[in-house]
């Protein structure tokens, strides 16, 4: 099987660098010539320079039906079209990506009249994680597994929390939780019992989420309703976010420069108050009472101005801020200077996709700290060399833990002594190093891997005929 990525953007290099790393055969299309040295410097897939509109790339490259076609590029309606002629001539699977509010009201028609296997929409995708951040208020990050019996949240610790200095095997907490990861200046360290939490730390915990409650109640972070939010920036994301807060009843405040924007959502957002302004400006956040928010959202085109406006709406007595960044590489540094939470919504869409091409035992995916780690929710295969022996005897990788097991309605917080059994719903947080290794040990199979004549092609830049 062969991944045809069309569009080397944010989204498509980070699909192509995952992918890659999963050994699967990933092939970069983009019509920029210095986009694509750049994905053939840093990646192992193979390149092809055209605007991937053209139908003669598919069959230069001699599309079948194990091939799987994603179309990111910054127009949705070439991304259909790209799937059309896909679908037309021969691909197994299409996705695209389509982030018009009017094509996405007729989202399921769409699919079917264009031969669109799957339709992801970055915007609306992130307004979904930043609603669910808010109806966990400490929380940085939330994902959910087992259809929503164990949960993941993402907790900053600052200089007043009783963790600080307390070694991982002498902490007594209440919540049967377990700490799966500790981010420390960008870096990701999967704890054993001699490790030490402290100060602007953030860790990921798992469990069931009235266990996660306690746990937050007890370290002073109980969970707090959000009645009013302030968003700053009047783009796709704030309309997907706003609609869906306004239903869940949530009082919305909008600040956009743009007064015809302005205009615009006030029509399409009628319960919500649009204020024209410039949120740069302190005076105006004061006078709209930024201190009384439950959460200040800070979601323009611009990460430097959203990180910034973030900080200072937390200063003035926000309650929660999270900011959209574009930039993986800046998510390290933004978690560690105040920001509570933080959003990159190519990201979310790639983990979507990945989602939904890997398909089979695996049920959930997402990718943490710009790719640094995944984690994932998989069926453990009858078949599998992981199953039916006690964890600690599993040639398990140091930098994975298995954060829990489902069987049928029960939840295990797992230890040394237990067993995966077949068809379980195992739950893993792991380096992205690693996670083939980990796949392996529950799938029945390796899966699809690079053969000598596509080892031979790979970082090789191809060029097709006119």
């Amino acid at each position: 099987m062969r991944i045809i990525i069309i569009g080397a953007g944010k989204v498509g290099y980070q699909l192509a660098e995952t992918l890659s790393k999963d050994l699967y055969d990933v092939i970069v299309v983009d019509r920029d010539e210095q986009v694509l040295k750049k994905v053939q410097d840093h990646l192992d897939v193979l390149t092809i320079q055209s605007n991937g509109f053209s139908s003669q790339i598919f069959n230069d490259i001699g599309l079948n039906k194990q091939d799987i076609v994603i179309a990111v590029t910054g127009s949705d309606e070439g991304n259909m079209l790209i799937c059309m002629a896909a679908k037309r001539l021969g691909a197994g699977k299409t996705v695209a990506r389509i982030r018009n509010p009017e094509y996405a009201r007729d989202i399921v028609d769409t699919q079917e009249r264009l031969s669109i296997d799957y339709i992801i929409n970055p915007e609306l995708s992130t307004a979904n994680e930043i609603s669910q951040i808010l109806s966990s208020s400490p929380a940085g990050q939330i994902e959910d597994f087992a259809k929503g019996k164990v949960q993941m949240v993402a907790i900053p610790i600052d200089e007043t929390n009783p963790l600080v200095n307390k070694l991982i095997k002498d902490l007594n907490y209440a919540g049967n939780i377990l700490i799966v990861a500790i981010v420390r200046r960008g870096n990701i360290i999967i704890p054993k019992g001699h490790d030490e939490i402290h100060a602007n730390d953030t860790i990921y915990i798992t469990g069931q989420k009235a266990d996660i409650i306690k746990f937050c109640s007890s370290i002073g972070k109980p969970p707090k309703k959000v009645n009013n939010v302030m968003i700053l920036g009047g783009g796709k994301n704030t309309y997907y976010l706003a609609k869906r807060l306004l239903y869940l009843g949530v009082s919305v405040k909008i600040i956009e420069q743009d007064l015809e924007r302005c205009k615009e959502l006030s029509e399409i957002l009628p319960n919500a108050l649009i204020i024209h302004g410039d949120g740069t400006d302190v005076d105006l956040l004061k006078s709209e009472n930024v201190e009384s928010m439950d959460a200040f959202i800070a979601l323009t085109g611009v990460d430097e101005e959203n990180v910034l406006i973030a900080l200072l709406a937390k200063q003035l007595g926000a309650s929660k801020v999270i900011a959209k960044v574009s930039r993986t590489n800046y998510i390290s540094i933004v978690e560690t200077i105040g920001v509570d939470a933080v959003v990159t919504p190519s990201m979310i869409t790639a983990a979507e996709i990945l989602r939904f091409i890997q398909g089979g035992n695996i049920l959930s995916l997402f990718l943490i700290m710009g790719g640094q780690a995944e984690s994932m929710e998989l069926i453990a295969h009858p078949n599998s060399i992981g199953v039916n022996v006690p964890i600690k005897n599993l040639n398990f990788p140091k930098e994975a833990i298995i954060c829990a097991i489902v069987r049928s309605d029960q939840v295990i917080v797992p230890h040394g002594s237990d067993v995966v059994k077949p068809n379980d719903r195992v739950i893993i947080f792991s380096k992205s190093s690693e996670v083939t290794k980990v796949k392996n040990l529950f799938n029945d199979s390796q899966g699809d891997k690079k053969h000598g004549f596509w080892n031979y092609f790979k970082g090789t830049r191809f060029t097709p005929a006119n």
